[in-house]
């Protein structure tokens, strides 16, 4: 696909203002030979066509959240706001998300064009034959977690055979628990999982109705405003033999085939989004609730400092925001399926590409 045309600049206003200007000139002229009558008539009907031409309209793209408004999806806000989907010609569309899983289903249907969601849920929706790839990293550290009240006892991953643990159906984790319980030496099936809605996860546990939550480590501030300061405990995954890739952009390999520069246009301006968002965090938080209603400035802003700990790393400054390193993809890989057999081989080179890469460093 071709670049966009450059987009009509000048107001309508302008235009008039500077037909009206060529008319004098023309008028001016007229008073001094025939041939720059006709010339002043001839710039006359060229600045009035152009006062009446159309703006060029920007591409349409929708991106598919994988929740509902949380930090992480900020950046994307603030790039909108410092307008650089639209320099870009892109006019982007946000929608809300109900768990990884939904997004990877509606991407695979056509019905979005950029999706957000961790990458062993990716995995899992290829081995299933769904016709989608991974363009970008956003969380270049995974944050899969497990919140519970510090009273539970909970000190170790082998602690929680026996509990009743809250997630909702299309949640991440529900992917990617196998796996973990695999490497931990824990039977899945020796814990119960409860569905729960995506913004029901703290309010059950605070009922005591379940032992703990399924949640993303960075939502830990919005946990200490239920339970109370202090009374938070959690495990990361990572920190118990799950050092893998977390959340991605990715799309339906027939954008890929047919409109690749849409991608490269959306992550260029989404990843200066993110380096404007490490810079400025609270300016980030601002730009979404100013543009969503109903959000908790104060919780969000205090659940940026986890966010770009995981989202802006090391490999981020070597190779720009949202590389993807084949060595701990080929780890995603091993350890997604390391407790469930694919439905089909799924090879390194089908699920994920560096070819859009920004390059933005942060």
């Amino acid at each position: 696909m071709t670049p966009p045309p450059e987009r009509q600049l000048t107001t309508t206003n302008d235009n008039e203002t500077r037909a009206e200007t060529m008319k004098t000139r023309a008028s001016t002229a007229s008073t001094k030979s025939p041939r720059r009558r006709l010339l002043g008539g001839l710039l006359t009907a060229a600045w009035c066509a152009a006062a009446s031409m159309p703006a060029v309209a920007a591409d349409k793209i929708q991106l598919q959240l994988n929740w509902f408004h949380l930090a992480d999806h900020s950046p994307i806000y603030l790039a909108m706001k410092k307008g650089y989907y639209r320099e870009e010609g892109l006019d982007l569309t946000v929608l809300r998300g109900s768990g990884s899983a939904d997004s990877a289903k509606k991407i695979d249907l056509g019905q979005s064009d950029v999706g957000i969601s961790d990458a062993p849920t990716i995995l899992t929706a290829i081995s299933k034959g769904a016709n989608l790839k991974m363009v970008a990293v956003v969380y270049d550290k995974a944050g899969n977690n497990i919140f519970f009240r510090k009273s539970a006892g909970i000190k170790s991953p082998k602690d929680l055979v026996g509990r009743k643990i809250a997630v909702p159906p299309a949640d991440s984790h529900r992917v990617l628990w196998p796996a973990f319980a695999a490497t931990n030496g824990i039977d899945p099936q020796s814990v119960t999982l409860v569905n729960v809605k995506p913004e029901g996860k703290q309010a059950i546990v605070a009922a005591n109705e379940v032992d703990g939550a399924f949640d993303l480590y960075t939502s830990h501030a919005i946990w200490e405003k239920v339970l109370g300061k202090g009374e938070v405990g959690n495990l990361l995954w990572a920190d118990f033999g799950l050092p893998i890739y977390g959340h991605t952009y990715f799309v339906n390999n027939e954008t890929v085939s047919r409109n690749p520069k849409l991608i490269e246009r959306f992550l260029r301006a989404t990843h200066k989004g993110w380096r404007d968002a490490k810079a400025d965090p609270a300016a980030s938080i601002d730009a979404m609730v100013e543009q969503v209603p109903g959000l908790d400035r104060t919780t969000l802003l205090a659940t940026m400092p986890q966010i770009l700990d995981l989202c802006v790393t090391e490999r981020s400054s070597q190779h720009g925001l949202g590389w993807i390193e084949p060595e701990l993809m080929q780890k995603t890989m091993d350890i997604t399926f390391a407790g469930i057999k694919p439905d089909k081989p799924v090879a390194l080179q089908e699920v994920f590409t560096n070819e859009f890469s920004s390059r933005i460093k942060p």
